[in-house]
């Protein structure tokens, strides 16, 4: 009896031993997670040179080391803008006490260096009476601290700290929830980038499963298949993650939806492998295996095209899904051929078919007239889309960043700041200086670009270069008597433009012997938005380039490679029609939607093409691969709307609408399409089969 459990153990052993070990590296995986992971939202992860855990010092890019300078030769580590709503009107009797009991308790914070407001800049006092405002004549320079209205005040708070500022970023924030303030900063961003992105780690992963196990359980007929289906690829999620963090990895904006990702592409290779058991019931694995592998590889290629742009967290994205998939694969092979041999053994009903079926030649042909039609009309749409990316486009409207930010724009007329150093070669600043600053500032004013001009003027230049010795506030303008800066708060206009902004402050300074340059947060935005557009055009090409190569190795047919690509193709140019249509800009999140639609969309066609080739009956071979490529669209364009709900993180909802419209697109067209193509010049063998079919 002993020795019969021994055996039946024994071989209960032998028979899944691939899902045995499996859990456990599982487990292994989840203690490297556990033990190692740390996440990054920094914007300076989408530069070119930049490493994670390293400073960004190392980052060899003129809008960084112009800002680490500044930041050194002033002292300041970071910028806090904190906006104060009245309860009244700041020129009524006693309005700026709230005011004065805010600013104390701001410069009481720890690690706050200084707070500039209307109450402490120079001059400003001689338009306070009655502890309140003289708005009638309140100068314009001092515009930047007071909205127009009178009802908002603005306090700027300089941060000094060796270490990361967004701990005290959120501590300060914390400490003002029962003040009437709104906060803004970088690391105001970074903070709220980082709860949204451990919330969406786990949230759009778990309502993922739902969406995709309702889907899958509808096609399949079984609780244990769908199970298994999603299954292997959040076993690949975490062995990916956990490779990923054992050597040092970081996540990032991008990298942390690798889960999504592969959970949504993934359990897509399960689905095919127990679809195809119904159709093989005998050597299923080398039957099916062949073109799992060449899907997998080729959607592995188009994430791989990241490898060919210089953005490393685009580079780092594109290699873990492409990892994750290819375990995704392995677990399929193994440990799902162990566990869905065992559901279609149990399995009391068939997959659902959809009553998939080819639709005949005339069908296809018009809409492959109406695509036709479509990309043409795209490449006329494609130069009204806009490239770039700020800092409030991360969020939607209803998010508290964009509401913060609409606040300062509405109530200032200001979006953002830059940065004008001026240094003298030679000398000093001296009090012929102070006609040129003033000269400056005038022109600087006059444009639209420009919202105001931050600069204390009401006092000589030697003055504040002496007092700023032992006022705090002063050194926030000086860092000595060769150095000062000027900031310049940049309109909506300004902001959207930056590349006008340096030309204009280019002209401006042309008649003046200073040495300047430009620095602020804006310019890292614009360095990220200048490398976006070419690591689209990059990896775009790249991607098409080695799916094309791939097909035509597999298929030895150059002329039938063009029509299984030419779903692809089109859904990729079309993928651009539906950015314009919608009005979004070319940006991080949408900048990889097309490669994302390429190794995607291309499964269909390599399925279609794989079983066409072994059944040269289109018919035949719609029915057998239809439902699940159906199934697996169904899925996808399920995982990925689900990052519409919940959540403030308008990137990934741009993500959901391209990538689901683009396989919806893919889908439909590699089964009216493509089977029109394949069967070109075959019209007596298709009505045969059309007429055998019925």
């Amino acid at each position: 009896m002993r020795k019969n459990l021994g055996f039946t153990f024994l071989d209960y052993i032998a028979k899944y031993k691939f899902t045995i070990i499996s859990l456990l590296i599982l487990v292994l995986s989840v203690i490297i997670i556990l033990n190692n992971a740390k996440i990054e939202t920094r914007i300076e992860t989408f530069l070119p040179g930049y490493k994670p855990g390293k400073p960004i010092t190392e980052i060899d890019d003129p809008s960084v080391q112009n800002l680490v300078r500044m930041s050194l030769k002033f002292g300041d580590k970071a910028r806090v803008t904190v906006i104060y709503e009245a309860t009244a009107r700041l020129d009524k009797p006693g309005s700026l006490k709230d005011l004065r009991r805010l600013h104390k308790k701001l410069e009481n914070f720890e690690n706050v260096q200084t707070v500039i407001s209307i109450l402490n800049y120079p001059g400003a006092e001689a338009y306070i009476q009655n502890d309140a405002l003289d708005l009638e004549n309140l100068p314009k320079e001092y515009r930047s601290f007071i909205s127009k209205d009178g009802r908002y005040a603005l306090f700027l708070v300089m941060i000094s700290i060796d270490g990361q500022v967004e701990p005290i970023v959120r501590k300060i924030t914390n400490a003002l929830k029962n003040e009437p303030v709104v906060v803004l900063s970088e690391a105001s961003v970074n903070n709220k980038l980082f709860d949204e992105l451990k919330r969406s780690m786990f949230f759009y992963p778990i309502l993922m499963f739902g969406v995709i196990f309702a889907i899958f359980f509808y096609q399949t007929q079984s609780l244990r298949a769908t199970i298994v289906s999603l299954l292997v690829p959040i076993m690949a999620s975490i062995y990916t993650y956990a490779i990923h963090f054992a050597f040092g990895g970081v996540l990032n904006i991008l990298t942390s939806m690798t889960a999504s990702f592969l959970i949504i592409i993934g359990s897509a290779y399960p689905l095919h492998y127990y679809n195809a058991i119904f159709r093989t019931e005998v050597n299923v694995r080398k039957h099916i295996s062949t073109p799992i592998f060449f899907s997998m590889f080729t959607t592995a290629v188009g994430f791989l095209s990241f490898l060919f742009v210089k953005i490393p967290a685009f580079r780092e994205f594109g290699f873990l899904v492409s990892l994750g998939l290819f375990i995704d694969f392995l677990l399929t092979v193994t440990v799902g051929d162990e566990l869905l041999s065992r559901a279609h053994r149990r399995a009391s009903r068939k997959p659902k078919s959809f009553g998939i079926k080819y639709i005949g030649s005339k069908p296809a042909m018009g809409i492959l007239f109406a695509v036709i039609f479509l990309v043409g009309l795209s490449f006329f749409l494609i130069p009204s889309i806009k490239v770039g990316l700020t800092s409030t486009d991360y969020f939607s409207k209803k998010s508290e960043i964009t509401k913060a930010y609409k606040l300062l724009e509405d109530n200032f007329g200001m979006k953002d700041a830059i940065y004008l150093v001026l240094e003298k070669e030679e000398g000093i600043f001296l009090p012929f200086d102070d006609r040129n600053i003033d000269e400056i500032i005038a022109e600087l004013s006059q444009y639209s670009e420009v919202s105001s001009v931050d600069f204390p003027r009401n006092v000589p230049i030697t003055a504040l270069i002496l007092a700023s010795r032992t006022q705090p506030l002063l050194r926030y303008y000086i860092a000595d008597a060769k150095t000062i800066r000027i900031s310049i708060n940049l309109s909506p206009e300004g902001a959207d433009n930056l590349e006008k902004v340096t030309k204009i402050i280019d002209k401006v300074m042309k008649k003046y012997n200073y040495n300047y340059y430009l620095a602020g947060t804006p310019f890292i935005w614009k360095a990220v938005n200048d490398n976006i557009l070419t690591s689209q055009i990059q990896s775009l090409v790249a991607s098409l380039i080695i799916v094309f190569v791939t097909i035509v190795v597999v298929f030895k047919d150059f002329t039938e490679s063009i029509k299984l690509i030419s779903p692809v193709v089109f859904a990729t140019i079309l993928n651009f029609f539906y950015m314009a249509i919608f009005r979004m800009k070319l940006e991080i999140s949408t900048a990889l939607t097309s490669s994302i639609i390429i190794g995607l969309a291309i499964d269909y066609s390599i399925h279609v093409g794989h079983d066409y080739g072994k059944t040269k009956n289109i018919f035949s071979s719609i029915k057998n691969v239809g439902p699940a490529i159906l199934g697996n669209a169904f899925g996808i364009v399920g995982g990925f709307l689900t990052l519409l709900f919940g959540g403030e993180l308008a990137m990934f909802k741009r993500i959901a609408i391209l990538v689901s419209l683009g396989i919806s697109t893919a889908a439909v067209l590699a089964l009216t399409v493509l089977p029109f193509l394949l069967s070109l010049g075959r019209t007596k063998e298709v009505e045969e089969d059309l007429d055998a079919e019925r």
